[in-house]
């Protein structure tokens, strides 16, 4: 029988850590959807486009369309957004909660909409700063211009997404909003099967034609992953209107959070930035290398790391508003060896399975061998950062639902200025174009790493007192777990590889995962492995 606890504010029953599992579980699946949905929608954008200069510039048009979606939507709005949303859901003020919330609405129109605006009339800027080794003048530089141009708006939609879904995740409704960027994908999908069927490119001309009417697919589709929302929205009792102007207490506490946790949750998105400048300058293709890995990286990251925070942050809050800090700390560290039990493994899965992921999901039409095996060392290069990103994305609403801001801003600073400064380096001290390539993208991953230390020796500033002796234990027991996993993997990929069997591309990466996944679900539940646990863990999947 599931157990409750009142909140010691006389509100809603909070959830205990043991509830996870079936919000995780449910979370999770829905995630894979959304994933494996975008993973078509990048096959198709591989056999549309391939890897050159056009496929380069729609990667770059593309990028401060989402740095500025994690800046302002999906990491700081959120993490600002719930724990103020929450306290008061928690004392049953249902009404002052929909008020914050509509404020918080017309505010974002404003804002998002200005800005915009000006990056759609800025738009030359723009590229020449983010894509200087785009020469201003030439075919590269101007498409550049025009997809920045189309993908602008993105910005107001996902974060009017963004405010829907963390005022679901509030009400523990999850569904949702986990579903809604399938919308997105399915646009792009149904666009790029009809790029594929009657528009196929047969020249330079056609092929720009296409990939405009890709960034618009893209841009109707974030509208629709907002508008996705909205009905589950109603059936829970949200309400929204238009407020002018901003006077709620919560939003002066929102608008205080987000300034440093805009940095501190745009962390990924600048480094992926930094990389791409300095691929700019690198030959034709390597930005699209860049993105295919760091995509085939976000795989796992995505369904299961993301998953994890998602389903913590509300009931981090919770125990932050009760002063429960013992409860807090529990749930935290729990998650942290969940991160791990699923994290470590998928680095040793991607590092053995890299080509072959690459080859099934990007290896059609114009993306030829050569540019599969380049994104494939990408891919395994990202991945080292897995932990870290990880443990990142755990970490950081602990410290938000405590509304404590100034050691993730520290720890957003020394990540980023270390991938700067291994970008530099690989530059000023690497002469051969694609040892620099390696640099870029190892470059990440280390800034992950630093970011997950200097979070993880700041808990105490905030009253978390983890379990350090059952983390270790954990840890030790994963890597173990992790060892013959990879090499039952590594050897039946070895086996395998030079049989000529129907469907060879999906038989050369599904039979290592299995066999490796076998593995180590086995061994996990030998030795116990909490991770194991959390996630089958029977517990109530609907809201509380």
């Amino acid at each position: 029988m599931v157990k409750r606890a009142q909140s010691s504010q006389g509100g809603r029953p909070y959830q205990r850590v043991s509830h996870l599992g079936g919000h995780f579980r449910l979370v999770t699946t829905a995630t894979s959807v959304s994933r494996v949905t975008g993973y078509i929608r990048d096959t198709l954008n591989a056999t549309l486009f391939g890897a050159g200069w056009i496929s380069d510039a729609y990667f770059m048009a593309i990028r401060i369309p989402s740095l500025l979606r994690d800046l302002f939507a999906e990491g700081a709005l959120s993490n600002a957004f719930v724990p103020a949303l929450t306290a008061r859901l928690d004392k049953n003020n249902r009404k002052d909660a929909w008020e914050l919330m509509s404020q918080v609405f017309s505010l974002l129109c404003l804002v998002t909409g200005a800005i915009t605006a000006m990056g759609i009339l800025f738009a030359p800027q723009v590229v020449n700063v983010i894509a200087h080794g785009f020469n201003p003048g030439t075919d590269k530089f101007q498409l550049t211009v025009d997809l920045t141009r189309f993908l602008f708006p993105i910005l107001l939609f996902v974060s009017l997404a963004a405010l829907w879904m963390g005022a679901l995740n509030s009400l523990n409704r999850f569904t949702a909003a986990a579903f809604a960027p399938a919308f997105m994908n399915l646009t792009q999908i149904i666009a790029g099967v009809a790029l594929l069927k009657f528009w196929t490119s047969t020249n330079v001309d056609e092929e720009i034609r296409n990939v405009r009417l890709w960034a618009l697919a893209m841009t109707l589709g974030m509208l629709l992953q907002w508008l996705a929302q909205v009905p589950a929205g109603l059936r829970a009792g949200i309400k929204v209107r238009w407020s002018w102007p901003p006077r709620n207490a919560g939003v002066k506490e929102m608008l205080r959070m987000m300034g440093p946790s805009v940095i501190s949750q745009s962390v990924l998105q600048v480094n992926l930035l930094v990389n791409q400048f300095f691929a700019s300058f690198l030959s034709a293709g390597y930005i699209t290398y860049l993105y295919y890995g760091n995509r085939l990286m976000q795989l796992p990251f995505g369904i299961l790391g993301v998953s994890i925070a998602t389903v913590t942050f509300p009931l981090l809050s919770r125990h932050a508003n009760a002063k429960r800090e013992r409860d807090f700390s529990e749930t935290l560290g729990k998650a942290l060896a969940v991160g791990l039990f699923l994290m470590v493994p998928c680095t040793v899965g991607i590092w053995i399975v890299a080509e072959p992921a690459c080859r099934l999901a990007f290896q059609y039409g114009k993306f030829t061998p050569e540019a599969t095996r380049a994104a494939a060392e990408a891919t395994a290069f990202y991945a080292l950062g897995l932990v870290g990103y990880t443990g990142v994305k755990i970490l950081l609403p602990a410290y938000y639902a405590h509304r404590q801001t100034q050691k993730p801003l520290t720890a957003s600073f020394c990540a980023m200025g270390t991938n700067v400064v291994l970008n530099g380096g690989a530059f000023l001290l690497i002469t051969d174009i694609h040892l620099r390539f390696w640099g870029l993208v190892l470059a990440s991953g280390l800034g992950a790493m630093v970011n997950l230390v200097w979070l993880l020796t700041g808990l105490g500033s905030i009253g978390v007192r983890l379990d350090w002796g059952f983390l270790w234990s954990q840890a030790i027991k994963i890597l173990l777990a992790t060892a013959f996993m990879g090499l039952v993997s590594w050897g039946t990929l070895r086996g395998i590889e030079s049989f000529d069997v129907p469907f060879a591309r999906l038989f050369d990466f599904l039979v290592p995962v299995i066999m490796g996944g076998m593995v180590y679900f086995w061994l996990a539940k030998f030795m116990g492995l909490e991770g194991l646990d959390w996630v089958l863990r029977k517990g109530k999947k609907g809201p509380e």
